[in-house]
This record gives C-alpha cells, sequence and structure tokens, in this order.
C-alpha cells in the first residue's frame, strides 16, 4: 500500500512534469498555427495584390470593395495573430508561476506572489490569447472567401 508521503512525492512530480510538458506543448503548437496563419495571411495579401494587376488589366473600372476588404481582413488576421502571440506568451509565464506556487505548497513552503491573482491573470490571458487566435483565423478564412467572390465577379 502506498503511503501518504509517496503519494506526496508522486503529485509534486506530476507537477513538474506538467509544467515541462505545457512548456513543450504550448510552444509547439503556437509556433505551428502562428507560421501557418501568418504565411497564409501574408501569401494572400501578396500574391492577391500582384495577380490583380495581371488578371484585371482595367482595375481602375472595377468596384475594389470586396478586394480591398479582404486585404484588411488579411491585415486584421496578421495583426491579431501577432498580438495572440504576446498574450500566449505572457499566459504561460503565469501558468508557470501558477504551478511552481503549487509545487512550493505541497512542499511547505510560502508561496510567491499572490495565487488567486495569477490564476485569473493566466485565466483570462487564455481566453484572450483563443480570441486573437479565432480572430485572426476567421479573418483569413473571410479574407479568402471575399477574394474569391471578388475574383469570380471581375475575371
Amino acid at each position: 500500500m502506498e503511503s501518504r508521503k509517496d503519494k506526496h512525492v508522486r503529485y509534486l512530480y506530476k507537477l513538474e512534469k506538467h509544467i515541462s510538458l505545457a512548456k513543450e506543448s504550448s510552444k509547439y503548437s503556437s509556433d505551428r498555427f502562428d507560421i501557418l496563419l501568418i504565411s497564409l495571411s501574408t501569401s494572400a495579401l501578396v500574391l492577391s495584390i500582384g495577380f490583380v494587376e495581371k488578371v484585371i488589366p482595367t482595375l481602375y473600372s472595377v468596384n475594389t470593395t470586396l478586394l480591398k476588404i479582404s486585404w484588411l481582413l488579411f491585415v486584421v488576421s496578421l495583426i491579431s495573430n501577432l498580438k495572440s502571440q504576446v498574450t500566449g506568451y505572457y499566459s504561460n509565464e503565469f501558468e508557470i508561476k501558477v504551478t511552481k506556487n503549487l509545487i512550493r505548497e505541497e512542499r511547505g513552503k510560502q508561496l510567491r506572489g499572490n495565487q488567486k491573482k495569477m490564476e485569473t491573470y493566466c485565466r483570462n490571458l487564455n481566453k484572450l490569447t483563443l480570441i486573437l487566435n479565432g480572430i485572426s483565423l476567421c479573418s483569413l478564412l473571410i479574407g479568402i472567401i471575399i477574394l474569391v467572390l471578388f475574383f469570380s465577379n471581375n475575371v
């Protein structure tokens, strides 16, 4: 039968492992997601700017509202993605601090900082990061749809 001390040690080990896995997972996920969104948004913006001049030589006689909206959405996608990088970074920093405090608490040591406040910051930054990533993804998808509509109406 497992002793209380063994359970305590195992719990601490799991918390420490959680920090390590959270760091790795967070970095990998955000790197992949952000690289894809930034690449797609930038490519769509650059290619559509260059492509428009070649496909529609009489651009001045065409209503370019949809085109401009799509460009704006690509820029919004890029900006919101960059902002999510910042909020994601700080969210991870607070997650690490919160988890380290849990370890300190389990070891009977004094907590550093206000645990409840750090948990709230972490939770709010996580939500904000998800919202910004959602905005970025939706802006990209809607921008692509509007760009396709523009070309289908004018080519």
